[in-house]
């Protein structure tokens, strides 16, 4: 199968899961229904869901999607709690962005007030989902590994200490553990998700996790030289972002090249981290993905 056609069939399995786990945007109360349905269905690449398929796939060796159907709670938990960090994200109180993938942010449709609450709603939503695996082991495990990649030690310390950070001077290793967590650790979670539910061994738990986090790294750095360098329709929102909220960057820190030099090497980690692994295709696609970002 092309990996292109994977990417479309796993994304179209997806979408429907996602809207029929979220109430409809008629369901009282509407605002708050609407504005969850809004910032979910809003264009995103559903990279975590898709991470978490492919690497389930690749644990059981073969690529089945039937044998998917199972895994759908966990997959729309992983895109609920991403789409609920990015409504926060956007929050004037934090980043103070008003576009979000070419369109109004939630929080500038619906009100600050309905933003922060989908946030909140798509969150709880993701755990209840986790609650549905009928093995209850799994279940309980799954909602520790969720829960840990997005609270003080994932997403949430992240976010905390790029706030803290913001209009100070701060160091490559601060900036390094503020995208590790922020954007890394769901990553992480999307490919220890499906350790757990597989049951792989520790050591290539171990692996994994460390290739989901040198990706996410090596995202949150190209998006850093993206909003130096990009445009608003590769972004989906105006660049300069970080310069205008006075926020450390790999470039601003290292210089664009430098910066450049290290995505490059954390890309090239990720392929030797996976390279010798059966059925590996679409995990080096993501890597390809990030690669052909990079300006």
């Amino acid at each position: 199968m092309l990996v292109q056609e994977y990417f479309k069939t796993r994304s179209r399995l997806l979408e429907k899961a996602l809207d029929q786990y979220l109430a409809p945007a008629n369901e009282y109360p509407e605002q708050l229904h609407e504005a969850m349905r809004y910032s979910v269905f809003s264009g995103g690449k559903r990279m975590r869901p898709i991470l978490f398929f492919a690497t389930y796939e690749m644990l059981i060796g073969r690529k089945n999607i039937n044998r998917l159907a199972r895994l759908m709670p966990v997959a729309c938990a992983l895109e609920l709690v991403h789409t609920a960090s990015l409504i926060h994200d956007d929050l004037p109180s934090i980043d103070n962005s008003s576009e979000r993938r070419g369109i109004p942010s939630c929080h500038e449709k619906f009100g600050e007030a309905t933003a922060i609450l989908a946030g909140d709603a798509l969150t709880t939503k993701a755990i209840e989902l986790l609650t549905e695996i009928s093995n209850k082991k799994v279940a309980i495990d799954c909602i520790h590994v969720l829960t840990k990649a997005v609270s003080t030690r994932g997403m949430i310390g992240g976010q905390a200490v790029d706030i803290l950070s913001a209009k100070k001077k701060v160091n490559i290793n601060t900036l390094r553990y503020v995208h590790l967590k922020k954007t890394g650790a769901l990553l992480q979670a999307a490919m220890e998700l499906a350790c757990v539910i597989e049951g792989a061994e520790e050591n290539l738990t171990i692996t994994l996790s460390n290739f989901a986090l040198n990706l996410g790294l090596t995202y949150q750095i190209v998006d850093d030289i993206l909003d130096e360098v990009g445009s608003f329709e590769v972004l989906g929102k105006n660049p300069g972002g970080d310069s205008r909220s006075h926020k450390a960057t790999y470039p601003s820190l290292l210089g664009l090249e430098k910066s450049k030099m290290k995505a490059e090497k954390l890309l090239r980690d990720c392929y030797n981290l996976v390279k010798n692994m059966k059925a590996n295709d679409v995990l080096l696609e993501f890597v390809n993905i990030v690669k052909d970002r990079l300006p």
